[in-house]
């Protein structure tokens, strides 16, 4: 009896993984999994795609994106949806939202990030690329250059998150998908990302898979009632 509940037990777990996708992170290459700690994404400490080394380098890239601004610009509290953005890699859902080479985000987010009056009252710091790509530089070495970015991404959004991409993640391409809803429906049901911190809830996020544990659970206990019969 005892070894056919556990046999329950891995179906049910198995089912869980296929539902997910089955995909792995891209920054570990391997499922999340509860983070030792993460200070700069903290929002994902309880399960997470990164470990605290990628948590770092989010960070540093965020410091320099703004160590130039000048005394009357440089906040660590400004630019809040960069700040998600780059922490998107430690999202446990990362995988969920990558489709090959691109990585799809909500417009409604993007729209967010881009009405921040900072772009055009500070700007930002641009790290430039190294001369020689033979040389095994850090990219913070080379240099950086003060942008406007809505002057210099001709008002692109989609163009600026595209220079500015999460550490980790240079690889992908970042696509912007209309999440804009309509008489109750959505323009592009494309699932898409959104920092957690806007959207209704966590909950809300996992709503599916949730769902999907609870089924499973009420099936492994209506079979162990029918076992003990």
């Amino acid at each position: 009896m005892q070894f056919r509940l556990v046999g329950l037990l891995a179906a049910s777990q198995c089912a869980l993984a296929v539902h997910s996708g089955g995909q792995n992170c891209s920054l570990t290459n391997r499922p999340p999994s509860r983070a030792r700690y993460l200070k700069f994404c903290q929002d994902y400490n309880a399960q997470a795609c990164c470990i605290p080394g990628h948590d770092l380098e989010n960070q540093v890239q965020f410091e320099n994106l703004i160590a130039g601004l000048g005394p009357g610009c440089k906040n660590p509290m400004m630019y809040p949806e960069v700040r998600f953005f780059y922490c998107l890699g430690c999202d446990p859902m990362q995988p969920h939202y990558t489709h090959g080479d691109e990585i799809r985000i909500c417009r409604s987010f993007l729209d967010k990030l881009w009405r921040d009056p900072a772009y055009e009252d500070c700007g930002v710091m641009y790290s430039n690329p190294c001369p020689d790509a033979s040389w095994d530089f850090d990219p913070y070495m080379c240099g950086d250059t003060l942008l406007l970015p809505k002057q210099h991404y001709n008002n692109n959004v989609t163009a600026f998150i595209n220079a500015f991409k999460p550490p980790g993640l240079e690889d992908f391409t970042f696509v912007s998908i209309d999440d804009t809803i309509i008489d109750g429906a959505r323009i592009d049901s494309t699932e898409c990302w959104i920092a957690r911190t806007y959207s209704s809830s966590g909950a809300t996020r996992l709503t599916t898979s949730s769902w999907v544990g609870t089924a499973t659970f009420v099936a492994i206990a209506v079979a162990a009632q029918q076992l003990l019969r």
